[in-house]
């Protein structure tokens, strides 16, 4: 059976001077016993191009579609997964609701196991991972190059969270 996602949680990533932005989904798998769950990560960086799907695999046309990382370890995995490069980034969940920030990584470390069950928002209905990659493809942010100011990982990452 496939992985079925029904929680999200928005991520943030402190990149000095700068932060990064990513969309996390724990989905489940129920066919087997015991079930498991695999962690969704979709994030749009600097360099990286979202091709309009229609586009990908046309004639002369030799780019991979763009998708979302899947972590099948544990949610401590799935925050280190963001954090990407030497620099050994903080990782903290983005919510209003949350002052001061709750911290997954910080200075060099896991200062928690990972995401809390109180951290996940309920999506409006859930929904297999092959239909959630293809969420990606419907953002503001497919068809137009990265731009710090205004297609961001921030942009893609709200639109994310917002459509589903």
């Amino acid at each position: 059976g496939g992985h079925t996602a029904r929680n999200v949680v928005n991520t943030v990533v402190g990149l000095p001077p700068t932060e990064h932005w990513a969309l996390v989904a724990r989905a489940e798998c129920t066919a087997v016993y015991p079930p498991r769950v695999a962690y969704f990560i979709a994030q749009f960086g600097n360099g990286d191009f979202i091709q309009p799907r229609e586009e990908v695999g046309q004639e002369g046309n030799n780019a991979e579609p763009f998708r979302a990382l899947l972590q099948e370890q544990d949610k401590a995995h799935a925050a280190l997964s963001i954090v990407q490069g030497p620099s050994n980034p903080d990782v903290w969940v983005h919510s209003p609701e949350l002052r001061p920030k709750r911290y997954v990584y910080k200075d060099g470390q896991l200062v928690s196991p990972g995401f809390r069950d109180d951290e996940w928002v309920p999506m409006r209905r859930p929904m297999r991972l092959r239909k959630l990659n293809e969420r990606i493809y419907t953002t503001t942010c497919t068809g137009r190059n990265y731009d710090a100011i205004d297609n961001n990982c921030q942009v893609f990452s709200v639109a994310m969270f917002n459509d589903i």
